[in-house]
Order: C-alpha cells, then sequence, then structure tokens
C-alpha cells in the first residue's frame, strides 16, 4: 500500500466520524448547545490486517522462508532424537526375565491320600477307590492341583485292582471324575518287590532249573554254610535272606520275608514291569511315585556291607551296618532313567507329560538329589523331600533349624529342578493336633516348589496309638463319616473326632481348614509361583522369609515355631515400615490390617503372611 492510498484511507475515516449520518441533530452539534461536530474527538478503526496478496508477497521475503525451514529442520530432528533415546533406552533398560512357563505339578500342590483310610464306599471298613471319588468336590475345594494315592493293585498283580480298593471299573471312574474337575491323579508304583502270592514268584520258586522261564525273576543266591549267603540285613530289622526248600536256595527281601525283591538284571522283569507302568499310564495316571527306589538293584557280587562306625545298638537292626552294596547303586540309577523313558513314550504320542516322583528316604540330601538326574540323563522330576517331618516346634532353636534344613536342600537342588515338600505321610508322626500344626501347614504352602500335604493335616487330625494312618474325618456322626454307622473301621478312630471334622470346620471361617484353603489359593500370586526366596529375619524361635517377584506384590511369612511370644524388627533387615495382613494361623488378624513392621509380635505357634 503506497503513502498516498494511506492518505486517503485515513481522511475517509475522518469523515464518517464527522458526518451526521441521515442529517440526525444528534450526530451533529447537540440541540442543547453541546460540542459542535468538529469539535468531536476522532476514533480509528480497528486494524483489519493484512490481506492475501500483501501476505504471500511478504511471506516470500527471504527472512520468513529461512525462518520456517530452520524451525522445520529443528522439528524434525528434535522428533529423531526423541524416538532414537525411546530405542535406545527399550533396549539397554534391564528387563525382567519372562516367567517360565509351569508344568501342571509346579503350578499346584499335591494331597497324599491313603487310600484305605480316605473314605469307605461300601460298608466293609476299608477306605476304596470310590470313596476318594466321591470326595472329588472336597479335593477341589482343597486348592490342590493333584491327588497322589495308594499303589491301587495288590501285591499279587501289578495290572489289576486290589480288591479291597474296588474295581478296574471303579478306578476308571475315578480318573475321569478327577480329570473333570480339573486334578491330576498320581498313582504309588512299587517296582522293588513283590508278593509271594505273584504268579511269577510262585513259579520262580518252583525250580532253579535252566527250562523254567521264571527262574531269575527274583533275587537268589546259595547260602554258606547252612547260613544266609551274606551279612545284607532287612529294613525291618533281622537277615534280608529267606530260605525255600523247594530250590535248597535264599531269595532276598529288603523288607518283609512275604516280600521278595526283583532281579532288574534279568531283562524280562524289567520289561514286564515296564509294561505294568505303561497299563496304568494308558489307564489315565498322570503320573507315578516310585517307592523303594534306592533299593531296586543290589550289588551283583553280593558283597558283604561294612559296620556303621557311628552305631552302637543292636547288631541285628538295619542301622547297624552301612549299606553301599544294597542301596543307590549305578544300576539303580539307570533303571530310573529306563522308568523316565517309559514315560516319555506318552507325551511323544501327544498325550500329556506323566510326572515321576522318586521316594528315596535316605537322610544324605547329596546322595538324595542324584536322582534328579545321573551323568546329565533325566531321572526323577520330583525327589521326595522328607526334611520337614521334624518340623514340630517348640524344641531346641526351631527357627534356625527348620530354615537350615529348608536352605540346605535348596543348596543341593540341580539347576533347573523344583523343590518340594512334606511335613506327613503314613510312615512317619503327624504334626497335627498340636500348637504348631497350622504353622507348618502354612509353611509348607508358602515355600517355593510343589507342597505335598497329607490327608487330615489339613484339619489337624493327630495319630492314634502312635499312628498317622487312622480314618479321615468327615462330619460328627458314627465313625466321622468313613464308613457306615454300626461298621468297625479297619484301625481305630481319634477320640476328638466330633468336634476335629471336615463339616465342622467347613462352617468355622477361623479354623485350619479355612486357613488351608486360603493359603493353598495363595500360591497363584506370582511371587509364590515363580518368585526369589531368602531369609526375612529367622532367629532361634522365628522362622522367617520373604518372597519377591519384579512387578509383583511381595510378602513376608513369619512363623513363631517357639515356645514363648516373640517381638522382632523386620526394618532392620530390611523391610518396609509396616506391611498389610494377608492371611494369618488364627484368622483372627483383619484382612488388610497394618502391622508395624519394627516390632511384629508373634505368639507360639501363631504365623502370619504380610504384603509389602
Amino acid at each position: 500500500m503506497s503513502a498516498n492510498d494511506l492518505d486517503k484511507a485515513e481522511q475517509g475515516a475522518a469523515e464518517k466520524l464527522t458526518k451526521p449520518e441521515n442529517g440526525s441533530p444528534e450526530d451533529g452539534k447537540a440541540a442543547d448547545g453541546g460540542l459542535d461536530a468538529d469539535e468531536v474527538e476522532p476514533k480509528l478503526a480497528p486494524f483489519a490486517g493484512m490481506g492475501k496478496e500483501e501476505l504471500l508477497k511478504v511471506s516470500s521475503e527471504p527472512f520468513w522462508v529461512y525462518t520456517r525451514w530452520t524451525l522445520l529442520v529443528l522439528f524434525w530432528l528434535a522428533w529423531i532424537a526423541m524416538l532414537v533415546g525411546a530405542i535406545v533406552i527399550i533396549v539397554t533398560a534391564p528387563r525382567c526375565a519372562p516367567r517360565p512357563e509351569l508344568e501342571w505339578w509346579e503350578h499346584g500342590g499335591f494331597l497324599r491320600v491313603f487310600t484305605r483310610s480316605f473314605r469307605d464306599s461300601d460298608g466293609n471298613g476299608i477306605g476304596d477307590l470310590k470313596g476318594i471319588e466321591e470326595k472329588a468336590d472336597y479335593l477341589k475345594e482343597l486348592n490342590v492341583k493333584s491327588v497322589q494315592i495308594s499303589a491301587p493293585y495288590g501285591a499279587g498283580n501289578f495290572t489289576d485292582v486290589d480288591p479291597d480298593f474296588g474295581t478296574m471299573a471303579d478306578f476308571d471312574s475315578l480318573v475321569a471324575a478327577l480329570h473333570d474337575k480339573g486334578l491330576k491323579l498320581v498313582v504309588d508304583f512299587d517296582p522293588n518287590h513283590s508278593g509271594m502270592d505273584h504268579p511269577w514268584f510262585v513259579q520262580s520258586a518252583a525250580s532253579k532249573a535252566d527250562d523254567n522261564a521264571f527262574k531269575d525273576y527274583y533275587v537268589w543266591a546259595d547260602g554258606v554254610g547252612g547260613n544266609p549267603p551274606n551279612n545284607w540285613l532287612s529294613v525291618t530289622g533281622g537277615p534280608a535272606w529267606n530260605y525255600s526248600a523247594a530250590r535248597d536256595q535264599w531269595y532276598l527281601h529288603t523288607f518283609q520275608p512275604e516280600q521278595p525283591d526283583l532281579n532288574y538284571r534279568n531283562a524280562d522283569v524289567r520289561a514286564a514291569v515296564m509294561d505294568a507302568l505303561r497299563f496304568w499310564a494308558a489307564r489315565g495316571a498322570d503320573g507315578f511315585r516310585l517307592t523303594s527306589a534306592k533299593y531296586l538293584v543290589e550289588d551283583a557280587a553280593l558283597t558283604d556291607e561294612p559296620a556303621n562306625p557311628n552305631y552302637s545298638g543292636d547288631p541285628g537292626k538295619y542301622d547297624s551296618l552301612s549299606h553301599p552294596y544294597t542301596t543307590n547303586t549305578e544300576e539303580t540309577h539307570s533303571l530310573l532313567q529306563e522308568f523316565r523313558t517309559t514315560l516319555d513314550e506318552f507325551a511323544k504320542d501327544g498325550d500329556s507329560y506323566r510326572l515321576l516322583l522318586a521316594d528315596v528316604m535316605d537322610a544324605n540330601v547329596r546322595q538324595v538329589v542324584k536322582y534328579y538326574s545321573s551323568n546329565g540323563t533325566r531321572e526323577a522330576d520330583i525327589v521326595l523331600n522328607y526334611d520337614l517331618l521334624a518340623m514340630q516346634g517348640g524344641g531346641d532353636k526351631p527357627g534356625n533349624k527348620t530354615f537350615g534344613r529348608i536352605q540346605s536342600w535348596l543348596d543341593n537342588l540341580p539347576d533347573g529342578k523344583r523343590a518340594n515338600w512334606m511335613i506327613g505321610s503314613e510312615s512317619s508322626p503327624r504334626v497335627g493336633g498340636g500348637l504348631y500344626a497350622r504353622a507348618a501347614s502354612l509353611l509348607l504352602l508358602l515355600l517355593p516348589g510343589t507342597p505335598l500335604a497329607y490327608y487330615g493335616d489339613e484339619i489337624g487330625m493327630a495319630d492314634v496309638n502312635g499312628l498317622s494312618t487312622s480314618p479321615m474325618q468327615w462330619n460328627n456322626t458314627d465313625n466321622a463319616g468313613f464308613t457306615d454307622p454300626g461298621v468297625a473301621p479297619w484301625t481305630p478312630l481319634p477320640q476328638n473326632y466330633s468336634a476335629v471334622n471336615v463339616g465342622t470346620q467347613k462352617q468355622d471361617a477361623s479354623s485350619i481348614l479355612s486357613m488351608f484353603m486360603a493359603a493353598a489359593a495363595l500360591r497363584d500370586e506370582p511371587a509364590f509361583q515363580w518368585g526369589g526366596f531368602s531369609n526375612g529375619l529367622t532367629s532361634d524361635s522365628v522362622l522367617s522369609f520373604r518372597r519377591e517377584h519384579a512387578g509383583a506384590t511381595s510378602y513376608l511369612v513369619a512363623a513363631n515355631l517357639g515356645a514363648v511370644a516373640t517381638t522382632q524388627d523386620y526394618t532392620a533387615a530390611g523391610f518396609p515400615a509396616e506391611g498389610t495382613v494377608v492371611l494369618s494361623t488364627g484368622m483372627d488378624r483383619g484382612k488388610d490390617e497394618k502391622l508395624k513392621l519394627n516390632a511384629l509380635a508373634l505368639q507360639p505357634g501363631e504365623a502370619v503372611v504380610l504384603s509389602y
């Protein structure tokens, strides 16, 4: 716009301000003699901005072109820099390891069921397979994932159900019922021996002639001067040999004389036993517990065993000797590998993986863990750990001693193998019925690895006459609901079953059964499935540990196994100022209650689980 054009625009605006519109006197001079029109102060119109052509002209000037390009380049440089920075952070920042996919036997706990004592369905006083099936809903409610039962077969036939326990149809029905509820079934399989009434032994004992196909199915040997072949002892006491007049030889029995040991140096025996294992796997068994695993193959030369230098009792007792020639031999490990290979056949056919547990029962943990693998070859998936059976509480330094047993097992566990824990079995006293029963079950379920609970421990059952195999206590009716009223159970019931039973405890939110179910459900938390394990603030009386997993809630588990109340400062061990109650053994602490960790007090037998 030129200077002349601008002057004309300003002059026109001034004329509009001074010229009355439509001749109105109000726009000129006021009627009452106010200001004249030429005395009115001029008003400037608002600036209307540049027109399109003028803007295009200005924007084309070199200064603005250069400015625009500079800003555009800077924008893209900044965007690329942020993108590269984000990629660098993603690539170089520490990342959480992916959670490994767990097998079915790693994910949840087991319940060990002693079939004879669980539930009698036909009123003969003996628990049976159909009785277990009747309680399938209860097993599901416990929040366990697998049921482990006694061997379904008798010692006289490896491929048929013991008549005491029912029929093959009952076994098939049990498998279907458990699988329908998402539960797995693991059965005992005892390959060490058969019964004397087994057809194999009957024929083997008949003759040692070469034309007897079963001649070498068992371990036979000539005596020495009318005495047994060597000094080997039976686990139950006395010589491990029994004389057979028909053969004029002695047969080996690691346990009772009625349980002759099979000879696994005979290829026909190995093949027949593997076929028996296949039989039960094909009928739906999801896994097997190999009992008496360390005794399977003995020294071929029948070498005398040395005296135990740490023993000073009866010389006829099993522990009076050391047992390098009858336990844990290299041939036994080779046989375990063959069992594992046999079960792998089912996975190859697209079926589910078959679990193999080895029951070794050896005090030497280094010897026990060898049954996971030997010479780099797989053997058992789980080698049963009995180290916590002694956890009774209230004794000498129970906190430190129990933690020591736990840490010893974990330290000796081969890489990549999963720990397991037991606090009860048919061959040991129950931890239940006492002050520490709840704490023991809570610890069992929340330690790293796979817990194997024993039937009845979930309701705090106690031993009867020194035995841990008394009938399951289902309710407060006659015979505790184990068998029909008026029928004598095969073994006595405890006197307290009217108060200690499943029916009563299911109605009580503070019962040990309610606590057990809650603790078993808590195992689904990432910290308990995949998390690390480390000492919390263990003392002579208190066992405590932390379970932590990256990106998930962390937990402190603390149990007073001592005889007096304790108060401990967990903040000194690196814990936060307070924790939130998730679970307590008495079920009496408020859920989500906040507890100060600088003075956490626990009564004898009390345990808590706190999140932080």
